[in-house]
């Protein structure tokens, strides 16, 4: 995942996170919530990049030959630091921020190796009724 600092005078840091999880097949959601990210809360200057990668567990298999397991959405909370501040204080944290950032909506897909594949005809077999004896 890549946050992007998109304001040209702030600097920001990210205080928590909540995403919510819907696998294929279900209509219940979890819901991932808490501080920072992959337990930091990274502070961003105008422009700057923070990439991390992240892993959920789904409990799904693959249905029919769909390639999507679950989608994914939410939103990050963060304060923006007045000049001269390095990080959140102590009341900005406890606040889990005053501002949000929402994360569009994205999906998990099956690795090729664990999709359901299609059953395909060879071609080879023959529709005639030749072959039956009744």
């Amino acid at each position: 995942i890549r946050i992007t600092n998109n304001s040209p005078s702030d600097t920001v840091q990210l205080l928590s996170r909540r995403f919510e999880i819907q696998t294929v097949g279900s209509s219940m959601k979890d819901v991932v919530q808490g501080e920072g990210v992959t337990g930091r809360q990274p502070v961003l200057a105008p422009g700057e990049v923070f990439e991390y990668t992240s892993t959920a567990p789904l409990s799904v298999r693959p249905i029919g030959t769909t390639i999507i397991a679950a989608r994914m959405r939410g939103e990050y909370k963060y304060v923006t630091l007045t000049p001269g501040q390095e990080s959140a204080n102590e009341e900005q944290v406890k606040s889990g921020g005053d501002a949000s950032a929402t994360m569009g909506m994205f999906h998990f897909v099956f690795p090729e190796e664990q999709r359901v594949k299609p059953i395909r005809s060879t071609g080879d077999d023959d529709d005639d009724d030749d072959d039956w004896d009744c």
